[in-house]
């Protein structure tokens, strides 16, 4: 069965973890919260996240993990 509605929605507060190496030896972990949704594919979808050193970028959904979701 295809799921074609993202689970993550506008204001939603994420975690994205960045592994900078294979050996997991250096990763970051930033927070944030998502101000905008786009459908890439059939199946997929990308999220603009808001952080909180007011910078915003672009994600694949399958990379960022909810952490509460928005009201």
């Amino acid at each position: 069965a295809l799921i074609l509605k993202s689970k993550m929605k506008i204001g939603d507060l994420v975690k994205w973890e960045s592994v900078l190496n294979d050996s997991m030896d250096y990763h970051t972990v930033e927070y944030g919260i998502v101000t905008k949704m786009s459908r890439t594919g059939h199946t997929t979808f990308s999220a603009e996240v808001l952080f909180n050193d007011g910078e915003t970028a672009w994600f694949d959904t399958q990379t960022l993990e909810i952490v509460s979701e928005g009201r």
